[in-house]
C-alpha cells in the first residue's frame, strides 16, 4: 500500500484490515512516499490487533512505483494483494483474495470490483469515468468471472502469487514516475509469462478519492505523458495504447503549425473549457457525457503530444489542437 499526504483518511483504512472476517494471518505493508503531512506518523503510531503492520519510508517521493517495489522487497507471503491508501476493503476483501487463489494456478491474478462508496455524493463526472468512459476503471464494462488483458491489471484491488511476479527481474518499472500505466506495464511483461487476470464481481473495495474536472483532466494530461513512456518501451503496443491513427495525426498537426498564426491564449482557453462543463458537474445529466468524451480526450492527447514532442513543438501543436478540438465543445 503506498501512502502519500493522506493523513486525514489513513487512519480508518489501516481500521478496515482490522476488521477483517478472515482467521487467516496476513501483513499490511505500507509505504509511505515522503508525505509532508503526518501520514507517516500515523502509520507508525497504529497497532493493529488482526494482522501485523510494516510500515516504511521513502527519502524522497519517486511515485508509486518505487514505493510498491519496496513493499514487493519486504514482502514474504505466497500472495502479494496490492491496494491504496484511499481504498477501504469490504470485511470480506481478505478471505474472498484468499478463497479466490485457492483454485488458481500460478500464472493468475485476481482482479476485485472498486467502486465509490455510498456516503460521498457522486458529481457527473465520476459517474462517468467509472461508468460508460471507462477512463478511470472499466468494471462498467467488465462481466464476473472472465479473463482481461494485462490493461486490467488494477492495483487498487489485485492480487497475485509472489513468485510469479518475483520472477521478473524487474518489478514495477521506475520510469513511470506518476500513477499511470506503472501497472499496465508491469502486467504485459507478466503476460508474456503466461498471466491471466480473472474478474471476481465480489471483492470490493471502497475508492475514496473524490474528482471533478479540474483534478482529473490532470490525470489525464499525466496518464497521456505516461502512455509515451509505455509505448517508447513497448513499441508493439502503440496502436493498442494511444490509437491506431494518433501518430500519423500528430505529425500532420506539426507540419500544420508552420503555415499558421496560434495566437490562442491556451492556459485560458483550457480555463474555460473546464469552467464549462464544471457548470453541470454536480447535476447527473446524461447529456453531458459527450461533453467529458472530448474534454478528457483532448487532455489525454495533450500528454501524449508532451510525451512525443519537445516542450517548444508540443506547446505549438497542442495550440493547433486544442483551436480543432476544444470549439467542438461550442464555447461561448
Amino acid at each position: 500500500m503506498p501512502c502519500y499526504n493522506r493523513d486525514f483518511d489513513l487512519l480508518r483504512v489501516l481500521q478496515a484490515y482490522d476488521q477483517q472476517t478472515t482467521n487467516s494471518l496476513f501483513e499490511v505493508i505500507a509505504i509511505d512516499d515522503a508525505s509532508s503531512d503526518k501520514t507517516f506518523e500515523i502509520l507508525n503510531a497504529y497497532r493493529p490487533q488482526n494482522y501485523t503492520l510494516k510500515v516504511f519510508r521513502q527519502e524522497k517521493n519517486q511515485g508509486p512505483a518505487a514505493a510498491r517495489n519496496r513493499g514487493i522487497q519486504a514482502a514474504s507471503a505466497p500472495l502479494l494483494l496490492f491496494v491504496g491508501d484511499d481504498i477501504l476493503p469490504s470485511p470480506d476483501f481478505i478471505a474472498l483474495h484468499l478463497a479466490a487463489h485457492q483454485n488458481a494456478d500460478e500464472h493468475t491474478a485476481i482482479l476485485g470490483r472498486t467502486v465509490w462508496p455510498v456516503d460521498i455524493t457522486l458529481n457527473s463526472l465520476m459517474t462517468y469515468i467509472d461508468g460508460i468512459g471507462a477512463q478511470q476503471f472499466s468494471y462498467y464494462y467488465l462481466r464476473d468471472g472472465q479473463e482481461y488483458d494485462f490493461r486490467h491489471f488494477y492495483t487498487s484491488n489485485v492480487s497475485i502469487k509472489t513468485s510469479f511476479l518475483k520472477s521478473l527481474p524487474v518489478w514495477f518499472d521506475t520510469d513511470f514516475v506518476y500513477a499511470a500505466f506503472e501497472d499496465a506495464e508491469l502486467a504485459y511483461r507478466l503476460s508474456l509469462r503466461g498471466l491471466k487476470i480473472i474478474y471476481h464481481a465480489e471483492i470490493v473495495a471502497h475508492h475514496y478519492h473524490y474528482h471533478t474536472l479540474w483534478t482529473f483532466t490532470r490525470r489525464q494530461f499525466l496518464a497521456g505523458q505516461m502512455a509515451c513512456v509505455l509505448v517508447r518501451k513497448h513499441p508493439e503496443l502503440f496502436t493498442f495504447i494511444v490509437g491506431k491513427n494518433t501518430k500519423t495525426r500528430l505529425l500532420f498537426l506539426r507540419l500544420r503549425i508552420l503555415m499558421m498564426r496560434l495566437d490562442i491564449n491556451l492556459q485560458e482557453y483550457e480555463k474555460m473549457a473546464i469552467s464549462q462543463a464544471s457548470a453541470s458537474e454536480s447535476l447527473q445529466q446524461p447529456d453531458m457525457a459527450r461533453q467529458y468524451q472530448r474534454l478528457l480526450e483532448y487532455f489525454y492527447m495533450k500528454g501524449i503530444i508532451y510525451g512525443m514532442f519537445p516542450e517548444t513543438i508540443a506547446l505549438k501543436i497542442t495550440k493547433l489542437y486544442a483551436q480543432n478540438q476544444l470549439k467542438l465543445l461550442e464555447l461561448k
